[in-house]
């Protein structure tokens, strides 16, 4: 008899091993998650994410994904991960297509800083990045060479 009160069950999900209470198939642990999520695993970083956008199922491929979450002041997405804060975009990469090469750039395609589609987003150099605005009509280079050259504390108005 104590042989069999000994006996002590572990949880009924593979990988757990932690000991259950009597009558009961799952650990504490579990069960608290399920009462509060309705199941018993954790959501993927892929899940969690697709939650904070708007996906239209019209668009569902082809069109943006709207971020949903906070919008800084310069209309990018911006959302922790990891315990560190990082832009919409370029967890979006991460999380579909791997690492960022150190001193690269998450460059959209369709100009929309809110967007997160993966197949919307591409990798450059802030090289890329200003001539991709040019040659979108983003940035006016002559009326920036205008401003520069007016700036220049060289060059005197003639009267």
């Amino acid at each position: 008899m104590r042989d069999k009160q000994e006996l002590k069950k572990t949880c009924y999900l593979a990988d757990c091993g932690k000991l259950v209470k009597k009558k009961d198939k799952y650990c504490s642990m579990h069960r608290a998650r399920f009462n509060r999520t309705g199941r018993f695993d954790l959501k993927s970083d892929i899940d969690k994410f697709l939650e904070k956008t708007k996906l239209k199922v019209k668009h569902h491929l082809h069109g943006c994904w709207d971020f949903q979450g906070y919008i800084n002041e310069f209309g990018y997405g911006r959302l922790r991960h990891t315990g560190r804060k990082i832009l919409a975009h370029r967890l979006s990469w991460i999380l579909f297509n791997g690492d960022i090469p150190e001193d690269t750039l998450v460059l959209h395609k369709c100009d929309n800083p809110k967007c997160v589609n993966p197949q919307h987003l591409f990798l450059g150099t802030h090289k890329d990045n200003h001539k991709d605005a040019v040659d979108k009509g983003r940035i006016d280079t002559v009326k920036r060479a205008k401003e520069r050259w007016i700036k220049c504390p060289t060059w005197k108005k003639k009267k």
